[in-house]
């Protein structure tokens, strides 16, 4: 009987991984922005089925709200690079900026080929009242994933340039619905930017 008592006094159990309200109001967020490229603190929070001071105790503005979005972008892109980086290019590293630099410019080129895109992935432009700050804390990231050691040939500057600027467009084109579907281009694409970065002119 005591054992009974106990079981039933016993909390049932949670299911795992299960997101906080925080975390599903940014799914929510996230999706509706990649549906509609628009985001208010208002059609977030129908999104997320709360109310908006329920997601105002979350993200208390709208810089907030998509200054959070941008970082889990971020946060995804980083880890789908890391594992292209280690996986096709051979590199030991747990930190993708610190790979060497044509094998992290050319894994950001195979990944604009293939990683899945939408709207919501330009969030740093998805309000233009807030487009110069959330812009600047995007080229941060970027710059921290794709810088250039200092001293290096100014050729190969140019070549990494080139490499990154074919990514560039890959990934806005996609985001933006520009450009279809590239995975068949893709390795071509890689044998292309790999031979430019070797300096093959051909």
């Amino acid at each position: 009987m005591a054992s009974a008592r106990c079981s039933a006094s016993t909390p049932p159990a949670r299911p795992a991984h299960r997101p906080s309200a925080r975390e599903a109001m940014l799914d929510a967020a996230e999706a509706h922005l990649g549906e509609d490229g628009t985001l208010t603190l208002d059609s977030a929070a129908r999104a997320a089925g709360v109310t908006k001071p329920g997601l105002m105790y979350h993200f208390p503005t709208k810089e907030e709200l998509l200054g959070a979005i941008l970082d889990r972008v971020a946060a995804r892109y980083e880890r789908e690079m890391l594992t292209l980086v280690t996986a096709r290019y051979g590199e030991s590293t747990d930190v993708f900026a610190q790979a060497p630099a044509a094998a992290r410019h050319l894994a950001y080129l195979d990944w604009a080929c293939t990683a899945e895109l939408s709207a919501a992935d330009l969030v740093f432009v998805a309000d233009p009242h807030l487009r110069v700050a959330l812009t600047e804390s995007w080229m941060r990231q970027v710059e921290a994933w794709l810088h250039v050691p200092v001293g290096l040939d100014p050729g190969e500057r140019a070549r990494l340039l080139a490499v990154r600027l074919m990514a560039d467009g890959l990934w806005f084109d996609r985001a933006a619905g520009l450009l279809g579907d590239v995975a068949q281009e893709a390795a071509q694409l890689r044998e292309f930017a790999g031979a430019l970065l070797e300096g093959d002119r051909r």
